[in-house]
C-alpha cells in the first residue's frame, strides 16, 4: 500500500496550490468539483488561487472531502 502524499500549505496560497494540484492527479475541472463539494466555482478559483480571505473552513473541508484528502495539523514547535 502506498503512503499519503504530504502537501505543505503553511499559506493559502500553498494550500491552494495544494488543492489545484489534487483537483488536478483527479482529473476534475474546477466546475465539476465545485458542484461535487457544494461551493461556487468563483469561491474555488480564489481558495485555488490563495485569494481567500477570511477563509471559511467548512467550505475547506467539504472540497477536500470530495478530493479524498484530509487536513493535518503538524507541530513544528522544536521542544528542548
Amino acid at each position: 500500500m502506498d503512503s499519503p502524499s504530504l502537501l505543505n500549505a503553511r499559506s493559502l496560497s500553498r494550500l491552494g496550490a495544494a488543492v489545484r494540484r489534487l483537483r488536478h492527479d483527479r482529473g476534475l475541472t474546477q466546475a465539476e468539483l465545485a458542484r461535487a463539494a457544494g461551493v461556487s466555482r468563483q469561491w474555488l478559483v480564489g481558495l485555488e488561487s490563495g485569494r481567500t480571505p477570511g477563509l471559511e473552513m467548512s467550505l475547506l473541508l467539504r472540497v477536500l472531502d470530495q478530493l479524498d484528502a484530509s487536513l493535518t495539523i503538524r507541530d513544528d514547535h522544536e521542544s528542548a
